[in-house]
């Protein structure tokens, strides 16, 4: 959502207005201003908040002037990232969320030059997906607690930070239906979802209360972590429930209008990078091919010519 955007670059300026990249004391009120504001991009890792994308910024950056940081220095730290066998798409995210704090302070006339940033070529777009039934072993390995969230995010593709925003009175009395406001959507557009039957009954067995969170999130990444390795998928990531949960509304038939009201998107082009295609996909698309096209030689037919009649 662009207001998260906003609010994420005023935290960066922050951090950025004493012409440092970090110091302990802002970063302990950046994650104090997240919470506040309930903006995304805070994770809780056994009890221990931090915002995402600063954990690699601070070893190398923290305590540097911002007037000193130069392409070169930028350089240096892909390199550093690069011997920590950091992707490209990772390491461009991290040199994007550096450029927006300096893009800031340049426009605030702190700083008069913000230095070229060497992107890094991606060649690893992610393709993960699961299938049906190695998510219901998945699901089968984590708390009781967890399993709604993990339900929501596969039958929907919703994002993890929508779902954490999804609080009690935007649940019907009987669990059937979620009324999600555009403060939460990645469009920007409110939606009434209908849930599965099985949300459903995992939900009415749960304490409601007012304004606190339906979907608990309390040690996902270390019992996901757990589930996924004893479910034989050890690389699997929770964003590879999105890309699932959107495969799963195609596959179904879902107009894509609806798949993308459905998931939040707001841009086809990016709603097509996540309906993953598997091999399988293909192959069923093939064989629906052939039955409708039925045969199209006749059996006995050689070197290109047709048999006679009566022979």
């Amino acid at each position: 959502m662009i207001s998260d955007v906003l609010s994420f670059i005023r935290i960066c300026w922050r951090r950025m207005r004493n012409r440092r990249i970090h110091e302990a004391e802002s970063a302990d009120a950046s994650v104090a201003d997240y919470k506040d504001r309930n903006v995304r991009m805070l994770e809780d890792d056994g009890g221990k908040p931090y915002v995402w994308g600063f954990e690699h910024l601070d070893p190398f950056f923290g305590g540097k002037l911002v007037r000193n940081i130069t392409t070169d220095t930028v350089r240096a730290f892909v390199e550093k990232r690069r011997e920590a066998k950091a992707a490209p798409a990772t390491l461009n995210r991290n040199l994007a969320l550096l450029r927006k704090m300096m893009n800031l302070a340049r426009k605030e006339g702190k700083i008069q030059v913000v230095p070229f940033f060497p992107m890094q070529k991606e060649d690893n777009v992610r393709q993960g997906f699961v299938e049906r039934d190695k998510f219901a072993d998945i699901l089968s390995r984590v708390p009781d607690g967890l399993k709604p969230l993990l339900l929501i995010l596969y039958y929907t593709g919703c994002r993890i930070g929508a779902a954490e925003q999804i609080t009690w009175e935007m649940v019907n009395p009987d669990a059937t239906e979620i009324t999600i406001p555009g403060t939460v959507t990645n469009n920007k557009e409110p939606i009434v979802l209908p849930l599965p039957a099985e949300l459903t009954a995992l939900l009415k067995k749960v304490f409601r209360r007012d304004g606190s969170p339906v979907f608990s999130t309390l040690n996902l990444c270390r019992e996901w972590g757990k589930a996924i390795k004893a479910a034989g998928v050890p690389d699997l990531i929770l964003h590879d429930l999105r890309r699932s949960g959107i495969r799963n509304l195609i596959n179904a038939g879902v107009p894509e209008t609806v798949a993308m009201k459905i998931s939040g998107h707001r841009t086809a082009s990016v709603f097509r990078r996540y309906a993953i295609v598997s091999t399988e996909d293909i192959r069923k698309a093939m064989f629906a091919v052939e039955k409708n096209n039925g045969r199209m030689m006749e059996v006995g037919v050689k070197s290109g010519k047709r048999k006679k009649a009566g022979k």
